[in-house]
């Protein structure tokens, strides 16, 4: 800066106008600040300040408080439930124990603008794609077939190794683009591209902005290169998803909408799930062709990550204790027209979070101060197994199971196959002695086409592929590669490879 640049800048930076809004930044800054402090929390503290694995603190505090809420020592602070108290907390509503808020915490909504709350969403997911579940299998396997013959080249007769995670988010973004915006849109790369990338960017905006003092952040977050870049996909979506939008918005305006909209039946056509949604979205946004597109790519942040996660977890399962891949291909022969799947219970998730909105009073006598960040550790409650005397009037029926700790992929079926338990220990069964969707009001509205996506895909990858770990040319299986820990998150590794080829 030259000195009279300088000298020219001093009467502004003294003037009262100038000192005075700068006085009143400071002081807004300073309330919020005070206002936003977290409270003290009165519980013990479990596990290492700054650690980004929470696994080994989860084990501790679950065997040293099971009844007692303790303290990850996290930014911010999160709190364990004890899972005595679940009964009473999966019945509150969203108003005393938010996700979305606590959605806007992590991603910090306020600067980076994903991750807003998105009703009418939820709303279709709940009705409509509920509703409509069953008849999306069709068009799921159909658009599956494509998938694999496009990401495999063909005939894939000899072994093919692949990076599974990046093999499979394609995929999987092909067969739920194949619902959530219909072909040919769900084929398109460019569509691929943003649907599968969306994700991994708004993590790293996300990132980017944490990065930077908390009063900067509303100055700071637009100039980012990595929020422009979330904003560039938003971008590029509006202009791939505008010709579907405008011809909804044009259907609506007539009073139209799909012809058989209230069948159970699933229309295949593009953008069957936006006229659903527009539905659901209020008067003032259902013209709001942004709106829309911000609900797709929502849709994209929930689902595809996710659904990729738990599918890689099972394939790499699977290749490391191959001696269930034949039994489990007879098991689907023998049963696949009951609509029943044997893999029910091979997913698990370590936690779920919620953030309270008004100060939440337990009955073990503690009390959760408002504004604090809660979760219940459901990978402990899975280490314990179901609860058999509970399963069945007459407990001596039931199986002889394998410990927790085991992979059992028949665990589940085998409890089903004992009198009374027929319709329980599904894959998208919620209690509170199975919480991988959350339970109660708190369960994830998605779960059952997840549920069916995951089971189009697993049916169709034992009955019609062979799998194996990289050079297991004898099929014995071996070391599982290692997952990667992050927080509350568990994620398949990255770099894992796997052979494929289709049977004979």
């Amino acid at each position: 800066m030259s000195p009279a640049l300088f000298d020219e800048s001093k009467p502004m930076a003294m003037s009262p106008l100038f000192l005075g809004a700068s006085a009143l930044v400071i002081l807004a800054y300073c309330i919020k600040t005070i206002l936003s402090r977290h409270q003290k929390l009165d519980f013990p503290i479990v596990g290492k300040p700054g650690s980004v694995n929470w696994q080994e603190a989860l084990r501790e505090g679950a065997a040293r408080y099971p009844n007692t809420p303790f303290t990850l020592p996290s930014d911010p602070p999160i709190v364990v439930l004890p899972h005595c108290t679940n009964d009473e907390v999966c019945l509150l509503p969203e108003e005393k124990i938010s996700f979305q808020k606590e959605i806007e915490r992590i991603f910090l909504t306020a600067h980076t603008k994903f991750g807003k709350d998105a009703p009418a969403v939820v709303k279709t997911i709940k009705t409509d794609l509920t509703r409509h579940v069953a008849s999306t299998t069709g068009p799921l396997q159909d658009e599956l077939h494509y998938a694999l013959d496009t990401e495999f080249g063909g005939t894939c007769e000899s072994w093919t190794k692949v990076v599974l995670l990046q093999k499979v988010l394609r995929i999987v973004a092909l067969i739920s683009g194949r619902v959530f915006v219909g072909r040919p849109l769900s084929r398109n790369e460019e569509w691929l591209q943003t649907s599968i990338n969306y994700t991994a960017d708004c993590i790293k905006a996300k990132n980017a902005v944490v990065q930077w003092p908390a009063w900067t952040r509303y100055f700071v977050a637009p100039f980012l290169p990595e929020i422009q870049k979330v904003q560039a996909h938003t971008n590029k979506a509006a202009q791939l998803l505008k010709p579907v939008i405008n011809g909804y918005i044009r259907r609506f305006r007539k009073g139209k909408g799909l012809s058989r909209e209230l069948d159970n039946e699933f229309e295949d056509d593009q953008g069957a799930f936006i006229n659903w949604v527009m539905k659901y979205t209020s008067p003032e946004l259902k013209e709001n062709s942004y709106n829309l597109v911000v609900n797709q790519l929502t849709l994209s942040f929930a689902s595809i990550h996710t659904m990729s996660s738990a599918i890689c977890h099972i394939l790499l399962d699977f290749a490391s204790h191959p001696e269930f891949i034949a039994p489990l291909h007879k098991k689907i022969e023998q049963v696949i027209a009951k609509d029943r799947f044997e893999i029910d219970g091979s997913r698990k998730k370590s936690a779920s979070l919620r953030v309270t909105t008004a100060p939440l009073h337990l009955s073990t006598g503690h009390t959760i101060p408002k504004g604090t960040s809660v979760v219940y550790d459901s990978h402990a409650v899975n280490l314990a197994g179901p609860n058999i005397s509970s399963l069945a009037h007459d407990p001596s029926t039931m199986p002889k199971l394998d410990p927790p700790n085991v992979f059992s992929p028949f665990r589940f079926s085998s409890i089903r196959e004992t009198p009374g338990n027929e319709s329980k220990y599904q894959y998208v069964t919620t209690s509170k002695d199975s919480m991988n969707f959350g339970h109660g009001n708190h369960a994830c509205p998605g779960r059952f086409f997840a549920g069916v996506e995951i089971k189009v895909v697993m049916v169709e990858l034992l009955r019609n592929w062979e799998f194996r770990n990289v050079g297991d040319t004898e099929m014995k299986g071996g070391e599982r590669p290692g997952n990667i820990v992050l927080g509350n998150l568990i994620h398949p590794n990255p770099a894992a490879q796997l052979e494929f080829k289709r049977r004979a």
